[in-house]
């Protein structure tokens, strides 16, 4: 495990993000998600375990969203 000065540090490079807590920090309107896209491995994947981000605007950017833990017809359609 490797502590990261920032979100933007964390997400350079990777394939995915994981929103495993409902922190304000992590909103949409708080962190430039664009950013951190820019910076990912593409395809890039975003995984909010908590439902605090907007799927649209993310989806807008690039991401492939997925809202986990919504149910089966969230998880069926995350990836088309």
């Amino acid at each position: 495990m490797r502590l990261m000065a920032s979100p933007y540090d964390a997400a350079h490079g990777a394939t995915a993000i994981v929103i495993a807590t409902e922190w304000d920090e992590f909103k949409c309107e708080n962190l430039d998600y664009r950013r951190a896209y820019e910076s990912m491995t593409k395809p890039a994947y975003l995984f909010d375990g908590r439902a605090i981000v907007d799927k649209s605007s993310l989806q807008r950017i690039g991401f492939r969203v997925a809202i986990i833990g919504k149910g089966d017809e969230c998880r069926l359609k995350a990836f088309q």
